[in-house]
């Protein structure tokens, strides 16, 4: 496991971007998350607090789709849901637009706090099918 990312049993998983991260950190990360799908249980769900996103660069944020695009039928057949935690008005925004544009090919929804994204994720884990 990765210091950014915390089993929250279940299935679930908390995963908390720091607020700067060097290059290195991140591919570190992203490595880790990669590596964790061969041992996740199925079904699984994600909070996700974007917080640090918000602040890295573009070489950055393409690293990040590309590992949402290399697991993506993964995620497709056994992520219950993602919630994406921005806690500001204008992250939200973007992150919903952002699905509006390209939609994830899992259940997936913005919230404002990790508590209710815990709530949202675990109701996906109960009712997935």
């Amino acid at each position: 496991m990765h210091p950014w990312i915390t089993d929250l049993g279940g299935g679930a998983f908390l995963q908390r971007y720091p607020d700067r991260f060097s290059d290195e950190e991140l591919h570190g990360f992203l490595a880790a998350a990669e590596a964790l799908l061969d041992d996740v249980p199925r079904p699984y769900g994600w909070v996700v607090d974007i917080g640090g996103v918000m602040r890295a660069n573009a070489a950055q944020r393409k690293a990040i789709h590309a590992m949402g695009d290399r697991t993506a039928d993964f995620a497709r057949r056994y992520n219950a849901g993602t919630a994406v935690v921005a806690k500001g008005r204008i992250a939200r925004g973007l992150v919903k637009t952002t699905y509006l544009l390209q939609k994830p090919p899992y259940p997936a929804t913005v919230v404002s706090t990790v508590a209710e994204g815990q709530r949202w994720v675990r109701e996906q884990l109960e009712n997935f099918a």
